[in-house]
């Protein structure tokens, strides 16, 4: 009888042991809320995008200064040419190549600023054809909404109702940038987002594309970021910001 209870004793011992050294081991492995993963977005595009360094460097900025309390690592890159269309992008061997070189989540499509209202049968045609690419590669379309020239702000409706029938069509998110940039200036017509030829943007117009994309895709408050560009002041920033985070989050 001794002997029978000093084995099953041995038993519970062992297995309270190898319990602990379970857990030991569990102990060891990072928190499933702080895992490093890697999230990368490619933005596809002409001059709109990579004015002013590019919406890829100051969106990469603006993650970066979010690292003391984010542990995912992005990487923003862009494949942008001068008057580029989609069109012209899906005939083009680099563009392709670019979208299979990698693990991209989200993958941006910015069409020519004027052929969404002059030729919105091409743009859908093309916006089509990327995002098959872009699923090929189980990644996600979004649509970069630009905005309207200067001296023609009413092309803005169009605009919008272009791209957003492309993004109903392809189910793909529209970031409405041409949006929030048409009423901010409407509020705020002593900031100009416009460079001086009246079309693309200045540091301040690509800074709002950026908190636009800040939010659309990562779900941040633009309000709370650090990230201040060169050049910019911040009491222009801090307009932008609040633009941007107040018409999003109604949108």
């Amino acid at each position: 009888m001794i002997l029978r209870y000093s084995r099953d004793l041995l038993i519970l011992l062992v297995l309270i042991l190898v319990g602990a050294c379970k857990n030991n081991d569990s102990d060891s492995t990072v928190p499933p809320g702080l895992i490093v993963s890697d999230i990368k977005v490619l933005f596809i595009g002409n001059s709109f995008t990579f004015y002013n360094n590019g919406i890829d460097f100051h969106l990469q900025k603006m993650l970066e200064a979010d690292q003391f309390n984010d542990t995912a690592v992005y990487s923003i890159q862009r494949i942008a040419e001068s008057s580029y269309t989609l069109q012209a992008h899906y005939q083009n061997a680099a563009t392709l190549q670019k979208i299979k070189s990698d693990t991209w989540n989200v993958v941006v499509l910015q069409e020519q600023s004027t052929r969404p209202i002059n030729n919105p049968t091409l743009f859908q045609q093309y916006a089509q054809n990327l995002d098959q690419e872009v699923k090929r590669i189980t990644a996600k379309t979004a649509l970069f909404m630009t905005w309207a020239p200067k001296d023609s702000p009413t092309d803005i409706r169009t605009l919008s109702s272009s791209y957003i029938k492309v993004g109903s069509v392809l189910g793909a998110q529209v970031v409405p940038v041409g949006n929030v940039w048409d009423a901010f200036v409407k509020a705020n017509p002593s900031i100009n987002l416009y460079h001086s030829d009246g079309k693309h943007p200045s540091l301040a117009g690509t800074y709002l594309v950026s908190c636009c994309f800040y939010y659309a895709l990562f779900e941040k408050n633009p309000i709370i970021s650090t990230y201040l560009p060169s050049g910019l002041s911040s009491q222009y920033a801090v307009a932008i910001r609040y633009a941007v985070y107040n018409y999003l989050q109604t949108y």
